[in-house]
């Protein structure tokens, strides 16, 4: 391992400004989660073929027992799972990501990406109503995080990588190269960049190219060409789309309803989900998986509305308690059944000359946007998934229409950030504030420093600083500012507060070290990093928020 991380060191660090080493890592990160997502694929696919046949889903031509009692396998199994890895490699998910991300500087366990792997199986191949992107998202940004570690890369530029990953993972899993990248963007990094679209679009076609290779055609719905067939139904549309908002409210409710139980124990809520799962599949089968299949069949109109209003009341209680319960898996795919059910009961009643199956697509951008507040990457997966650009505009009205009922009508920020306030984690979202909490001391630390305890000579240096150790407190000066010989009296005087830096054990975000420096007069920080200690004074700080470009 110690000769892997020196050899990528050397491969990619020679110019760690340049954008080529990030495009480079961005290609290798892709080929990397497209042979994860591979075997994840032929896994799951094989698990889904023992038990469905050749259509993978088809968990309504199983017997009634099979139907009830696979969620409880799959709980069972889950955990067992749990009882036999350490906690320390449990956390999973889209909101994991994000955690890691804003809290702990892009570094994800390497257990971590095992655990979902498996867990991740065990729930998509017992019929659990979650999906895979969730799981996708961990697999492809831990393995980014592998990479960026291994080469040595800041902890900005870790994120960045976290963005590829994702990127990767779900354009090898869904064959949307574009999707991907706009996910890994507005999603996971909050953000748009100039220097993150490069290595991201890198990590995204690669990946798509190398799994389409490995897989052939596994696009997960059937291309379908819908259009609008006059603006006189541009109304009905609008009325949809907040009909699906007031539905991504409702869903979030159920899930912290699930979420706040009071059953403590892993085992019975678990147990408690796969039970719920089972009982409702007895009645609407269809529930069960991510439902990939009902979507295809909703988009060709095979199912009656009737048929829909039920499959999406069943599906809106076994999701959320899926994912409110603790079921690893991801929540994209119910939702976008979930939105493909309410737009196709909606395009049955609402008068209008467009196809009804028309409404039931952009129900699933609908949906995907106002649950994670993420209308471009909803509307690229869904158009991408389909084949059917002609849509584009439609979907405009639909996205506008459930985004602003959901975020403006009832105030409800998306359910990831949910998830992470329930566990008394804040994202930072202020545009300003999340750019400082996004980069750290120790890239910009000043490594041209030495190191004096105060007695004896001063040491001959070329070094811009000189730090003196003073009774476990250090402070800041100039070699020029000392004699050779200094007396001890003066260089007490020397040492005063606003001369003192804070010796750090752990790399800081500039918006602690601002925070921080808020009140005080001390000089700066000594920074851990790589080679030792790094120096930060507040000068620096300072010219790198009020020159232009310093924060990139």
């Amino acid at each position: 391992m110690k000769q892997t991380d020196n050899l990528l060191q050397r491969l990619f660090s020679r110019r760690p400004g340049s954008l080529l080493p990030l495009v480079l890592l961005g290609v290798l990160t892709g080929v990397a989660a497209s042979l994860v997502m591979t075997s994840f694929l032929f896994l799951l696919n094989a698990m889904l073929g023992g038990l469905n046949g050749k259509n993978l889903e088809d968990f309504e031509s199983l017997a009634w027992y099979w139907q009830l009692g696979l969620p409880l396998a799959g709980s069972l199994l889950l955990i067992l799972l749990y009882r036999l890895t350490p906690p320390a490699s449990q956390s999973v998910g889209l909101a994991y990501v994000l955690e890691r991300l804003q809290f702990g500087q892009g570094r994800i366990p390497a257990a971590t990406i095992g655990f979902q792997f498996v867990a991740a199986l065990i729930a998509l191949g017992s019929g659990h109503s979650v999906g895979r992107e969730g799981p996708t998202v961990h697999l492809g940004a831990g393995i980014a995080s592998q990479i960026g570690q291994l080469s040595g890369r800041p902890p900005s530029q870790l994120r960045l990588l976290l963005g590829c990953g994702t990127a990767a993972a779900i354009s090898a899993a869904f064959n949307t190269p574009l999707a991907g990248v706009l996910f890994a963007m507005e999603v996971v990094l909050m953000e748009y960049s100039l220097l993150g679209f490069a290595p991201i679009i890198a990590a995204a076609i690669t990946a798509s190219a190398l799994s389409a290779a490995l897989l052939g055609e596994h696009a997960v719905l059937a291309p379908v060409s819908l259009s609008l067939a006059s603006y006189q139904d541009i109304p009905g549309l609008l009325l949809t789309g907040l009909a699906i908002g007031l539905l991504a409210a409702l869903f979030q409710r159920l899930v912290l309803v699930f979420v706040r139980l009071p059953v403590r124990d892993r085992a019975l809520r678990l147990l408690l989900a796969g039970a719920l799962t089972g009982v409702l599949a007895l009645g609407v089968p269809q529930i069960l998986g991510s439902g990939y299949d009902t979507i295809n069949m909703t988009l060709r109109e095979e199912l009656p509305w009737l048929l829909l209003l039920g499959i999406l009341g069943a599906k809106l209680l076994a999701t959320a308690a899926a994912i409110g319960l603790g079921v690893p898996g991801g929540q994209i795919a119910p939702t976008l059944m979930l939105g493909v059910c309410a737009g196709g009961v909606a395009g049955a009643l609402i008068p209008g000359t467009s196809d009804p199956a028309l409404y039931a697509l952009l129900g699933m951008a609908a949906m995907m946007s106002a649950v994670l507040h993420a209308p471009l990457a909803a509307i690229a997966t869904v158009l991408e998934l389909s084949l059917s650009a002609e849509a584009m505009l439609p979907a405009m009205v639909v996205v506008l229409g459930a985004n602003l009922l959901c975020q403006h009508g009832f105030h409800l920020p998306s359910l990831v950030i949910t998830q992470l306030r329930v566990r008394g984690q804040e994202l930072q979202t202020h545009p300003l504030q999340t750019a400082l909490a996004q980069r750290y001391l120790s890239e910009l630390a000043d490594m041209s420093l030495v190191e004096w305890n105060g007695e004896g000579a001063l040491p001959r240096t070329d070094a811009s600083a000189l730090i003196v150790r003073r009774d476990k407190e250090y402070y800041l000066l100039k070699p020029a500012q000392l004699e050779d010989e200094v007396a001890p009296e003066a260089l007490e005087a020397l040492l005063t507060p606003a001369r003192r830096l804070q010796l750090l054990e752990r790399d800081m975000s500039l918006l602690q070290a601002l925070r921080t420096l808020q009140g005080e007069a001390g000089a700066g920080f000594l920074v851990p990093v790589r080679r030792g200690r790094g120096l930060v004074t507040r000068g620096r700080l300072v010219r790198m928020l009020t020159e232009e470009g310093g924060l990139y």
